[in-house]
């Protein structure tokens, strides 16, 4: 069986989550900055090349690639023979969530009521 302490999942969750926010897929870059060099219309270039550079200052300044970060939903495998130690799993995994959103300065855009009141739940 393996041991693993949960800081550690605390600390893989922040700097991966950080990371989708920072860096678009290298597929998605590659496809984005071929469409800038074929596309037609001014409009459509302009804004494809502004898309293309977006990803570029994210990933080189660490900033989020956008400003709507949404909402943080995470999807993790973890083996059969794996033990955590130290803490609650879900409570290692909020923590680093909770730390990527403060060191990220990422924008929290979750509303209670998006309807009418509209107050972030946080």
């Amino acid at each position: 069986m393996r041991e693993i302490h949960v800081s550690a999942l605390t600390e893989c969750v922040k700097e991966l989550f950080l990371q989708a926010n920072y860096e678009i897929g290298s597929d998605v870059e590659r496809a984005v900055c071929r469409a800038c060099r074929e596309e037609k219309s001014p409009v459509g270039k302009d804004v494809l090349c502004q898309i293309a550079e977006n990803y570029k200052i994210a990933r080189e300044e660490k900033v989020a690639i956008c400003q709507d970060t949404g909402m943080a939903v995470l999807f993790l495998e973890i083996g059969q023979d794996v033990h955590f130690t130290g803490g609650d799993f879900e409570a290692a995994v909020n923590e680093g969530v909770r730390q990527a959103y403060a060191r990220g300065c990422l924008r929290k855009s979750v509303v209670a009521d998006p309807l009418y009141d509209r107050i972030n739940t946080r």
